[in-house]
């Protein structure tokens, strides 16, 4: 059987980003349409307090928009999208019920959004400052101070703008759904410190092309937006609303990016995994770079405590990990 294409995986699992494409879009129209009530009730006063007071409340309108979006229906798209592309990497086929699977396996690992939310925040504050570790070791090993600063940004932008490192780590954690949510995080984040150049080797030029694109999108977007929403709301939330209206859209492109590159690489990162075999005096190396590492890995080694939970099924074994 012929393996399935990164293009064939983002076709078929393109109703899942076509959701998560959709919630910052959402929550921008939310905003737009909050600023244009606000700036009738308030920010057309003659007080400037009331005008402050009213670019205040719309900011956390447009805020609580988004990230209750996110959190109630964003994640659950995510996480699904996620278990489909790594039962689709990892056994080389698109599940008959993609629906089914998405939602047994999210419902498995992440009962509840604040499972969620605890997971995410702890492993992508762990890359973080991992990654900025990383990034010490390069320019280190190059001692070519601008060639240095140049990789150092690329990995920068990589490493924090996209998100496709978080992507990989959870595709991780559906794949060894045998281990504790945490144990398998510790792990898929022990892979990433290890296998880091492979990875960023092969979507560089690509995710920096991008980027670009984003960046002169955000400031096209930022125009229009204030220069339409200044003559009545002024200059100040004008400007605000072109930045977060600006921000969202690209937050809506980079779901699709990120699925892209996921997709992409995780074949490879699972090939490194299959392999990975760590000590406790490595996990504690990251520990030592990384206090959100170290508050992951001790919740990780608590887990071991606790009775081991039951595959959820759906993944195969092609890499010989159960």
């Amino acid at each position: 059987m012929d393996k399935l294409s990164p293009n064939q995986i983002m076709k078929k699992t393109f109703k899942y980003a076509a959701v998560r494409f959709a919630i910052p879009i959402a929550a921008a129209i939310i905003s737009l349409i909050s600023l244009s009530i606000l700036t009738k009730l308030m920010l057309n006063g003659e007080s400037k307090i009331a005008h402050y007071i009213g670019i205040l409340i719309w900011f956390l309108i447009s805020a609580a928009a988004y990230v209750g979006l996110e959190f109630l229906v964003g994640y659950k798209f995510h996480a699904g999208q996620m278990a489909i592309i790594t039962d689709a990497v990892s056994v080389n086929m698109i599940p008959a019920d993609m629906d089914a699977l998405a939602k047994e396996s999210t419902e498995y690992r992440f009962p509840s959004g604040n499972e969620y939310l605890s997971y995410r925040n702890a492993v992508r504050g762990s890359i973080q400052q991992l990654q900025m570790q990383l990034n010490t070791f390069a320019e280190n090993r190059l001692r070519v101070p601008v060639v240095g600063q140049l990789i150092r940004f690329c990995q920068f932008v990589i490493g924090h703008a996209l998100s496709f490192v978080f992507d990989l780590i959870l595709c991780y954690t559906f794949w060894r759904d045998g281990k504790g949510l945490y144990t398998s995080a510790a792990d898929g984040i022990a892979v990433y410190w290890d296998s880091w150049r492979r990875m960023m080797r092969s979507v560089m030029i690509l995710a920096i092309m991008v980027i670009a694109g984003m960046a002169t999108g955000f400031a096209f977007i930022f125009v229009i937006v204030a220069v339409s929403c200044s003559p009545a709301s002024g200059p100040l939330a004008g400007a605000l609303a072109g930045i977060v209206v600006g921000f969202l859209v690209c937050k809506s492109a980079k779901t699709i990016l990120d699925t892209f590159l996921t997709i992409r690489t995780l074949d490879a990162f699972f090939e490194e995994a299959q392999y990975a075999d760590y000590n406790a005096e490595e996990y504690e190396n990251m520990c030592r770079y990384s206090k959100k590492y170290d508050k992951l890995y001790r919740k990780a080694v608590n887990e071991a405590f606790a009775p081991a939970p039951e595959p959820a099924g759906g993944y195969g074994n092609d890499y010989g990990m159960y």
